[in-house]
């Protein structure tokens, strides 16, 4: 496990199930039976939602390997722990293309390690999520269908106030069927997400068509992206699709992210040419801050009216240390409005320490604008030199000019770069997503930490740490031995025990229960 920027990092094995301090455990298997109480394994519940039913807050929910099919949303209204036993590709949830797979109100809810599949709702065809957590779940092939009532919103995840942390959220879509009026609307194809914090996840191929399409992979109405993959997600309308990867308005965060070979596409073939399609990688405005990220391989197109910003759209917003390059626009040659190939600027913009080159569009290949932003540093159009552009490595070479060539601001202090870098090295900040490193010494001493503990139980149950500091990434190898044990005549060797590894502000990084 290669851990990076542990500045520290404080990492908990848990031993065991504990069953006093943290709540009562509830069991579901497809061999249960929901007349069962659901205590243990051979009592099992069959069905999740009886499991759930029979806790209360604090208490866990364990759910056996297997394909849940539902005829309605799992709900969750209270502060418990529904986790699979052996992860997402072991445990899926399936909506049957009829309902939405989960619902969760409370904050202290968590859902996670499943496959959540083929669920259908106007909002959140997968999950909706308000307050509460997800982590490390598939979200896959659901739908968020629009309709006389309200907009398709979040086909994999509708989330409010809540978390989305370590997911998978690919191949979902946020479309519109509206019969009794013109406009329709679709936000969202993987997530649509109010004031939520979306980290370390991979939102990739999802899709967003309406009239009005906003958002093909993700839909940002505030809060944060973190840490995350956008990639290969598709926002199209017949009008003013925006954002292929993302869409971010009013006042969200885009930090230390890729967006890549997304597009967004205006389908009118007519004579309205004012359709338009704008930020193939994103479309932000309202105060949205765009930084450390780097955007590549996008494209806006447009069938006849306008496409602008193949890498991105931006209006009232502030971009800053991001890579902008090899996006495109793409517009018939009978219309002049192919513009701004890297970045479409409309007004009250400030771009800062930007790398915005090797770009194209027919009129402007890297920048276009309504007005003028406020340049503070950038690099357009000239060569930054990075290590390998044709192979997507798009770090610096030691002679690159925008090496300690930016400005130094003060939300750096204590910032990352892409690579989880400090943000400033050698004093003065580079342009462009990453800092200029230089390649770290080889190791030349493995370190070993051993000991032996009894565990306990309930109570008693062992947490035990170690804290780990310093930038430069580290390779952690935790074990415990429990069940073999047995077969050499240890007394009171766990027969299942399990390993947890958390960070230090609690949130769940990875996870361990197989035995074999």
């Amino acid at each position: 496990m290669n851990i990076k920027n542990a500045t520290p990092l404080l990492f908990l094995v848990c031993l065991g199930w504990a069953t006093s301090s943290f709540g009562s455990i509830f069991y579901v298997s497809p061999a249960g039976s929901d007349a069962n109480s659901g205590t243990s394994w051979p009592a099992a519940k069959q069905t999740i939602q009886s499991a759930i039913d029979a806790a209360s807050a604090g208490d866990t929910v364990i759910v056996n390997d297997g394909t849940y099919a539902l005829n309605s949303p799992i709900t969750i209204s209270s502060a418990i722990v529904l986790s699979s036993v052996n992860g997402a590709s072991a445990t899926i949830l399936d909506g049957q293309q009829s309902v939405r797979c989960v619902s969760i109100t409370d904050a202290g809810a968590i859902v996670n390690g499943f496959t959540v599949q083929n669920g259908r709702a106007r909002t959140g065809g997968g999950i909706y999520c308000s307050n509460g957590t997800i982590e490390n779940c598939t979200i896959v092939n659901n739908i968020a269908t629009g309709n006389d009532n309200g907009d398709g919103q979040g086909g994999g995840i509708y989330v409010n106030n809540g978390n989305v942390r370590f997911c998978n959220v690919h191949n979902n879509t946020a479309n519109s069927v509206v019969t009794n009026q013109y406009s329709n609307f679709a936000s969202g194809g993987g997530i649509y997400s109010v004031n939520g914090a979306i980290a370390n996840s991979t939102i990739s191929s999802n899709y967003c068509t309406a009239n009005y399409a906003n958002g093909g992979g993700i839909n940002l109405n505030g809060g944060t992206l973190t840490k995350s993959h956008v990639t290969g997600n598709s926002a199209s309308g017949l009008y003013y699709p925006s954002g292929g990867g993302i869409y971010a308005s009013p006042g969200a965060t885009i930090d230390g992210c890729v967006v890549s070979s997304n597009n967004v596409t205006a389908t009118e073939t007519g004579a309205y040419t004012a359709c338009n399609a704008s930020g193939g990688g994103f479309d932000i405005g309202n105060g949205t801050i765009v930084q450390n990220t780097l955007v590549f391989a996008n494209s806006a197109n447009a069938a006849y009216g306008f496409a602008n910003g193949g890498g991105g759209w931006s209006s009232g917003s502030t971009v800053r240390n991001c890579t902008i390059t090899g996006n495109s626009v793409n517009a018939p040659s009978h219309t002049s409005q192919a513009q701004g190939g890297g970045m479409m600027w409309g007004y009250n913009d400030t771009c800062v320490n930007n790398i915005i080159t090797f770009n194209s569009a027919a009129d402007t290949s890297d920048v276009n604008v309504f007005s003028y932003p406020q340049y503070v540093n950038c690099w357009i159009s000239a060569d930054p030199l990075f290590v390998n552009a044709s192979a997507s490595d798009f770090h610096l070479r030691p002679n690159s000019p925008c090496i300690n060539a930016g400005v130094n601001q003060a939300w750096m202090t204590g910032a990352q770069d892409l690579d989880a870098n400090a943000r400033i090295i050698n004093t003065t900040v580079d342009i462009g997503a990453y800092e200029f490193t230089t390649a770290p010494p080889t190791p030349t001493e493995l370190g070993n930490i051993s000991t032996r503990m009894n565990v306990g139980t309930g109570d008693n149950v062992l947490i035990g740490g170690i804290i780990i500091q310093g930038n430069a990434p580290k390779k952690v190898i935790i074990r415990a031995i429990g069940p073999e044990l047995t077969q050499y005549g240890v007394p009171g060797a766990l027969q299942d025990p399990f390993l947890e590894l958390h960070d230090v502000s609690g949130a769940l990084i990875a996870q361990n229960d197989n035995w074999g």
